[in-house]
């Protein structure tokens, strides 16, 4: 994926996420996409750089970059399992490639939002936002990908909604604590 396709990716999740969700549905059997080397580290990487600027001294950003990667890699696995898990106890391929797509895509506002996470007191509030619109993504990416039943549906989206406030909680608080372990 290019730099552009990147870029028309992300604005299409934030503003028309529904028109993504049909497009991935249609592509990913026929079509080889891994999604974690395409789409979610450069999202991710391209986060931390921005944060250099905002930050101003370049080795503790540096850490603070590094630390912040590997916190949001190892939530995105946390997750992608973690959900997957909820959702089915099926193992198969396309499963679990239409699991770790709607976990990618559906995590990019959490990742876009952690530039406002050096604001004080507003980073709870930033970080809210960035979760309640997270939740709303994975909805929607849950319900088209894997055509939940109504029925059936509303405990499972509960059950991987508490799932996914728990681990994004958590991990602002490490990352709360990385900013505090670099000075920010």
């Amino acid at each position: 994926m290019g730099v552009k396709e990147l870029f028309v990716a992300i604005f299409t999740l934030l503003f028309r996420n529904r028109t993504l969700w049909r497009d991935l549905q249609e592509v990913i059997p026929g079509k080889e996409f891994n999604v974690l080397r395409e789409y979610a580290v450069p999202v991710i990487a391209l986060v931390q750089l921005a944060k250099f600027p905002l930050i101003g001294v370049p080795q503790p950003a540096m850490f603070f970059a590094i630390t912040n990667f590997l916190i949001d890699i190892a939530v995105l696995y946390l997750m992608a399992g973690g959900v997957g898990y909820l959702v089915a106890r099926e193992r198969s391929e396309s499963f679990k490639a239409m699991m770790l797509n709607v976990v990618c895509y559906s995590m990019t506002p959490v990742w876009l939002f952690e530039l406002f996470y050096f604001t004080g007191l507003w980073s709870w509030l930033f970080a809210v936002i960035a979760l309640s619109y997270t939740l709303v993504v994975g909805k929607n990416g849950l319900t088209v990908m894997f055509d939940l039943e109504p029925a059936l549906s509303r405990p499972v989206l509960r059950n991987v909604a508490f799932f996914v406030v728990m681990v994004n909680i958590v991990a602002f608080l490490l990352i709360s604590a990385a900013m505090r372990l670099f000075n920010f």
